[in-house]
């Protein structure tokens, strides 16, 4: 259970692992003192007026000021007093680590907790839904046809969704293969190469190929796709995704344009 009386800072994730000391900031330098809020719920407000920005990962530290060397002081706001932790940050003092979620949008959705299996695969989350890491990435490109620039010739990736997560609608400009390696079944639907989903198939990926189940699947380029996992023994599903050409966010067409 998380105390109500810890404190949340929000860094960069490479930030976070520069070093296995104390944690600085930038800010230490300039302002002398590194921002937190009191709660998950603040600093997704701060997160999402003052870091849309951020194009790297970001991480939430939740703190226990009991256990740091540096003063904590309280800075006077029209919503309340947000605290400011006027030193590094020992490391003693992280009590959890949470990986910041953002939509397709980019806005700060959640600040959410890596299972096992997720932080053994050091992944974290990826716009569309789930978590993901980026495995391979060709070192040859090529501009093919129809496409704004080069890109590399594949890329793979782990991709993990659990209970309650979905990849939701979206489609890539290229071909994208799906592999199954363990866990829960999962639904994939395709919804056709038309502006908007439309009559999905479903496939069922999975282990079980006497049942009927399939450990890959091809999603043509261009066509809407959606997964989730469905109930069973395990706690989540592991894919790896390949795509070629090469993924690029330039070419992943969100939700907003579908239902």
């Amino acid at each position: 259970m998380v105390s109500t009386d810890l404190i949340v800072h929000l860094l960069r994730l490479s930030d976070l692992r520069a070093s296995d000391g104390s944690i600085s900031s930038a800010s230490l330098e300039s302002d002398g003192f590194l921002p937190c809020a009191p709660d998950v719920a603040t600093m997704l407000h701060i997160a999402n007026a003052s870091y849309r920005d951020e194009d790297e990962p970001m991480v939430a530290l939740l703190l226990d000021p009991a256990k740091l060397g540096a003063p904590v002081r309280f800075e006077e706001s029209p919503g309340g007093g947000l605290p400011r932790v006027h030193g590094p940050i020992e490391r003693s003092a992280i009590v959890e680590t949470r990986y910041a979620r953002r939509d397709v949008t980019g806005a700060y959705v959640s600040l959410d907790r890596r299972s096992p299996l997720v932080d053994a695969l050091d992944l974290l989350p990826h716009p569309e839904g789930g978590w993901f890491r980026e495995t391979w990435r060709s070192a040859h490109t090529f501009t093919p046809a129809g496409y704004p620039g080069a890109r590399a010739a594949g890329t793979a990736i782990y991709y993990v969704l659990g209970p309650g997560e979905r990849s939701v609608w979206h489609r890539v400009r290229s071909d994208e293969i799906w592999l199954w390696h363990t866990g829960l079944p999962l639904s994939l639907a395709l919804g056709g190469d038309g502006p908007r989903p439309d009559a999905p198939e479903h496939h069922l990926l999975g282990g079980d190929v006497l049942s009927g189940q399939i450990p890959q699947l091809l999603v043509p380029a261009g066509w809407w796709q959606s997964a989730v996992p469905l109930a069973g023994d395990a706690d989540e599903v592991l894919v790896s995704c390949l795509v070629s050409p090469g993924f690029d966010f330039a070419d992943f067409d969100p939700p907003d344009t579908a239902s």
